[in-house]
């Protein structure tokens, strides 16, 4: 038993030396695994900065690359240049008391084109409002010839009825000149008739044996009443004569048929003889009336 004891216990030395080992070698192990971690991440860092420097240097060579075209460039420029420093140096040179130095023409050009872009603002901004009193015209226009053509168009229409108008006026003379024309010739007419009506009453009043009164412009009646018994006489005196022409006609054929013809005796004539003569004398009257009416 007792030897199994110590085979325990040195045993259990063994095994906590083993897990003392053990402990130690995990602690290793870890700090192996840390010190391998932290080289590969600053491997990774080494070589993420080879390649940002090599980045860098090729940059920094193209950099490099421009700077001597760049040199190039200006020494090529200052070489152009050179001819205008001597330009301006002989100008320096030539000119008044007021220019000394290649600054003051500097500064006098500066002043130019200062001027000049002033100048060339205000050019800008005339043209602007050039353009925009351009198109403000252009509109204007625009509108003028559209209330021009509506203007002409109410004055089209406007001639037109004034034409209609005239026309209308025309035709209103026309026909007031034609009505003019028709009351003068019913007037005349008229007159002419009433001329004749009293013409005809007064020869039937001269080779009337009645007394008849002669109608005038002072008598008391009106003209168409005086008219109107004018035609009546003169329709009533034509009947009459008429009457004494047929009695007269029918008489002379009855005596001709009753007596014949002297040998160098006149028809109808005072030299008839026996009652014949007064029947020659009363158609003798009645001849003389009727040619005085109808001549």
């Amino acid at each position: 038993m007792q030897a199994c004891d110590e085979n325990h216990s040195v045993f259990e030395r063994k095994q906590l030396d083993m897990k003392d080992q053990v402990i130690k070698f995990e602690k290793f192990i870890i700090e192996n695994d840390s010190k391998r971690q932290r080289a590969e991440m600053r491997a990774k860092d080494e070589r993420r900065k080879v390649t940002q420097k090599e980045e860098e240097l090729v940059q920094l060579q193209k950099l490099l690359g421009d700077v001597e075209e760049e040199r190039r460039g200006m020494r090529d420029s200052l070489d152009r240049l050179n001819k205008f420093k001597e330009y301006l140096d002989s100008t320096v040179d030539a000119a008044d008391e007021g220019i000394e130095q290649i600054d003051d023409i500097l500064n006098r050009l500066r002043t130019l084109e200062g001027a000049n872009s002033d100048l060339m603002s205000q050019v800008r901004d005339n043209d602007d409002e050039m353009d925009s009193v351009t198109s403000k015209l252009q509109s204007f226009m625009l509108e003028t010839q559209n209330h021009i053509l509506v203007q002409n168009s109410k004055v089209h229409n406007c001639q037109n009825d004034l034409e209609m108008l005239r026309a209308t006026a025309k035709k209103g003379r026309d026909d007031e000149e034609a009505k003019q024309d028709r009351v003068k010739d019913v007037n005349r007419e008229t007159g002419q008739i009433v001329m004749a009506i009293r013409n005809l009453y007064g020869r039937c009043c001269t080779a009337s044996r009645t007394k008849m009164p002669q109608f005038t412009a002072k008598t008391s009646m009106g003209d168409f009443e005086q008219l109107s018994r004018s035609l009546t006489f003169i329709e009533e005196r034509i009947v009459d004569l008429k009457e004494v022409q047929e009695g007269h006609e029918e008489a002379r054929k009855g005596q001709d048929s009753v007596l014949p013809p002297i040998p160098g005796s006149k028809q109808g004539g005072k030299d008839t003889p026996g009652g014949l003569g007064g029947g020659g004398k009363g158609s003798s009257t009645v001849k003389a009336e009727g040619s005085a009416f109808l001549s």
